[in-house]
């Protein structure tokens, strides 16, 4: 390497390259690391060298050249390239590469404004003791990445923390104030941070710190038939997206085009400004930079429905597309019957068959099927459409060139949940579901803003044995977090206070089935993931129980079934075909329980993306398969390398997401799944279109609809098609509010 380049040091004094303290970093950052080379690294690092380049640039550059370097063949440059991305951090957020005292760094972040002073009622001598800042050395080199440039905090584009403090001081202000032993639920929810083994929403991780509580993941919104409902939705639309919630929005209920209003004096403008406006709404606010995110939904015998399918469509005049928005499309059986037996689906508004849309979100689905024969016989549509061709044309096609119209089946919805009330909707993701009634200014205190806020439990990392102690973590974090959280509006408020609504799931769902070397769809998967699900389920209904006996029961637990139904009474018994097993749990024990304290949450399980946090803690995303064992990620413009947890050790045990024929052994996983969750999945299906000549086939699309239907899957998310040499873009969730 040629010496005669001159350096700039950090205090701005020149000298000669010495390549002995330029490399001593990486002779450090490379010690025991089996099958890599620092002459290697020094031989691409030298052909970006120039005279007069500064220090730190050099670290950049090592860094760089190791990111470069790691591939499938060479994994261990990825350790390189982490151990170098600490030492920088520390550098440029301590000023050396030891840091200082919990103490001494909470208390100059308070002092510099930018943490708030929460963070400092705790027994930091002790907790002192307890942060690990060995764990930084545990993250991969992306996963580094993800978390310091995600959620780290900066000032000027320079980092002002590290993951060790980020964890703890995230874990003290959740928990400082907490009714019993705080100090114990901060260590624990410290380690579970810190060791990968829990996983927070994105706005949890930006906000817990810094004072600010806009930490909501989701709301759902019902839009009336009327404009004063109009306005009080616009409002609390643009009111959560700036608090950073992505929002489901319901606007089945809003006449149709053509409808007569005022008396017959005019006719409706339908549905289509309607979600114009909710597109201008969302787009007047912002969220970290980037644009809010809505879903519309809408239901399948809406007189519109085509229309509102072709509003992302490619064959839309550029004009009249919506790009922007997703729409949710709610199905029941009547459809999967007439498009088996050829029928035709019959299109009504709601104005006309006044009784169709409450027997539609009933879990009656004889008298629906009945009303809405009686409605066609009765002469009331205004249309009728081909049920298959509603599924291929529609559903099939859009889904495939959009990804952007996801399903949900309202009467498996209805059926298998907890509420009393008809559930009408979804979030953003399609996984959170609660009652909800029309927004209103004469009922501005009411409980009709559904919100979330939400987490993950390590499926890979956390065994049968410790779910008892992460679901309790988890339960009373999210039910003590949201009831600090003050809503933009009175109805989102309410709603917190009457249900105390969380959502708690799953992710690293492949590296747990690699790990052990399970197949999916196999039984004997579905036996160990059953197993694993139960006690899951179990452990969170009694955590709440459990909570009640302390801070009462959620006031709106009337307005459910807990006191006389667990799980295992709502399922869907078409999964009993795919897993059939004893009990490990004692249930009737827990019943008696909860029909004695009460709970204190009214919906405790769901599973939502888990694209964004799965990259700090290098999981596999929920539960889908891995795309590839090493996938370059796309995030706001910067590629970050994952490699799957283990990859080369389990290289022949990993199942991939366009694997011919994954798809029905996936949808298995999801069926058992939701037999043990009280609201939905946001579960994604893969198409590959080399199985097919280049095609996606549009009858295996709706084969998978029809299994997940059968088995009681809730919902589809996103239809995923391969493009060739693309990376993967997907954010997990619309807005990101959902991401864990």
């Amino acid at each position: 390497m040629n010496n005669t380049f001159t350096v700039v040091k950090r205090d701005g004094s020149i000298e000669p390259l010495d390549i002995s303290k330029a490399t001593a970093s990486l002779t450090w950052a490379t010690h025991n690391i089996q099958n890599v080379s620092v002459s290697d690294i020094e031989m691409q690092s030298k052909l970006h060298f120039f005279d007069g380049i500064h220090t730190t640039y050099i670290e950049d550059i090592f860094i760089k050249t190791c990111d470069d370097l790691a591939d499938l063949r060479n994994p261990n440059y990825d350790t390189v390239a982490r151990n170098l991305k600490v030492l920088r951090l520390y550098k440029r957020v301590f000023g050396d590469v030891t840091p200082p005292s919990l103490r001494q760094f909470l208390t100059t972040m308070v002092e510099s404004g930018h943490y708030h002073h929460d963070v400092l009622d705790a027994d930091l001598d002790y907790l002192g003791t307890v942060i690990d800042h060995n764990l930084d050395f545990t993250f991969t080199s992306s996963g580094f990445d993800s978390l310091v440039n995600g959620y780290g905090l900066s000032a000027d584009k320079q980092p002002l923390e590290s993951p060790q403090f980020m964890f703890m001081a995230i874990a003290i202000t959740a928990f400082h104030d907490y009714h019993i032993t705080p100090l114990r639920y901060i260590e624990a929810l410290y380690h579970g941070l810190s060791q990968f083994k829990l996983t927070l929403p994105s706005p949890e991780m930006r906000a817990l710190r810094t004072g600010s509580f806009d930490i909501a993941s989701c709301i759902i919104i019902e839009m009336g038939d009327s404009i004063d409902s109009w306005n009080e939705a616009s409002a609390a639309l643009v009111s959560h997206t700036t608090s950073s919630a992505g929002v489901g929005m319901d606007i089945a209920g809003i006449a149709s085009l053509g409808d007569k209003v005022k008396n017959g004096t005019i006719t409706h403008s339908g549905k289509i400004p309607v979600i114009k406006s909710i597109d201008a709404d969302i787009g007047k606010a912002s969220q970290n930079g980037r644009r809010g995110s809505a879903t519309a939904y809408v239901n399948f015998f809406d007189p519109e429905i085509e229309t509102i399918f072709a509003l992302k469509s490619p064959r839309m005049p550029a004009e009249d597309r919506i790009n922007d928005m997703s729409y949710g499309i709610k199905v029941n059986q009547v459809v999967y019957d007439r498009a088996i037996n050829g029928g035709k689906l019959s299109l009504f508004s709601t104005r006309v068959a006044t009784k169709l849309a409450e027997l539609f979100y009933s879990s009656d689905i004889g008298a629906f099927t009945a009303y809405y024969e009686q409605c066609e016989a009765d002469g009331l549509a205004t249309a009728e459409i081909d049920a298959r061709d509603f599924f291929i044309r529609s559903i099939a096609v859009e889904a495939t060139e959009t990804s952007a119209y996801y399903i949900i089946n309202i009467d498996e919805i209805n059926s298998n949940t907890p509420h009393l009330d008809p559930i009408k909707m979804a979030n953003i993701c399609i996984e959170y579901m609660a009652p909800t009634k029309p927004l209103s200014s004469t009922r501005r205190h009411s409980p009709d803003i559904g919100v979330c806020v939400l987490g993950n439990l390590n499926q890979g990392l956390i065994p049968i044995e410790q779910l008892p102690h992460y679901t309790n973590i988890m339960v009373r974090l999210q039910t003590h977090l949201m009831a600090k959280q003050q809503h933009p509006t009175p109805q989102a408020n309410e709603f917190v206070r009457q249900y105390r609504d969380i959502g708690i799931g799953i992710s690293n769902h492949a590296f747990w089935l690699a790990s052990q070397s399970l197949r999916y769809g196999t039984p004997e998967a579905l036996l160990a993931h059953d197993e694993w699900m139960e006690h899951f389920s179990f452990n969170l209904i009694k955590a709440s129980m459990e909570l009640a006996k302390e801070i009462g029961q959620a006031p709106a637990l009337n307005r459910t079934n807990w006191r006389t139904h667990m799980p295992i009474n709502r399922y869907n018994r078409n999964v009993d075909k795919l897993v059939s097993r004893q009990h490990s749990c004692d249930w009737n024990w827990l019943q008696q329980q909860v029909s004695i304290h009460g709970m204190a949450n009214c919906g405790l399980a769901m599973v939502p993306p888990a694209e964004t946090s799965a990259g700090p803690s290098n999981q596999t995303t929920g539960l889908e398969p891995i795309k590839d064992l090493l996938t370059i990620k796309d995030k706001q413009g910067t590629n970050y390398k994952q490699f799957a947890p283990l990859a080369i050790k389990l290289a022949d045990k990993y199942e991939f997401a366009y694997d011919r024929n994954m798809n029905i052994p996936f949808i298995k996983h999801l069926a058992v799944t939701q037999k043990w969750i009280d609201k939905g999945i946001s579960g994604n299906v893969f198409h590959n279109p080399e199985w097919n000549n280049g095609k996606v086939i549009a009858k295996d699309i709706i084969h998978e609809l029809y299994i997940a239907k059968h088995y009681g899957v809730k919902g589809r998310y996103y239809h995923n098609t391969k493009i060739e040499d693309a990376n993967d873009v997907t954010d997990g969730c619309a807005g990101g509010g959902c991401s864990v």
